[in-house]
């Protein structure tokens, strides 16, 4: 049976191997990811449509998680696409640019929950 881009490819043992998940910051933005063990694209202002087009091929990819300032910069037909085919997921995150500032993608976050289980939940800093 030939792998399909809905189903994760067979391992070298035979079984199916779990999609992967990758990350794409802009430039000096993706370190976090790494020390975490994340696998990351630094993507360079200008390269976003050649670079997108080469990650939704990628058949082992199941979420896609993208810092805002990237997406943005992405084709909306690529957009399309990715959303059509269904793999992998666009997850779509902000970064920080000042010490202690807040998520910026908690509303999106709540509302990605909310589709996903049928209930709103309210997201809120632990207090100390």
């Amino acid at each position: 049976m030939e792998p399909s881009r809905t189903s994760p490819a067979p391992s070298s043992n035979g079984a199916p191997s779990r999609p992967d998940l990758r990350v794409v910051t802009r430039p000096g933005d993706g370190l976090g990811f790494r020390l975490a063990g994340v696998a990351v694209e630094e993507v360079p202002g200008g390269e976003e449509a050649a670079r997108f087009r080469r990650l939704l091929g990628d058949a082992t990819l199941g979420v896609l998680a993208v810092e805002n300032e990237v997406l943005r910069a992405v084709p909306e037909a690529i957009l399309r696409r990715a959303a059509a085919r269904g793999l992998p997921v666009l997850l779509p995150f902000a970064l920080p640019r000042r010490f202690g500032e807040a998520g910026r993608g908690q509303a999106y976050v709540a509302a990605l929950i909310r589709r996903a289980i049928g209930y709103h939940i309210k997201l809120a800093e632990a207090r100390r």
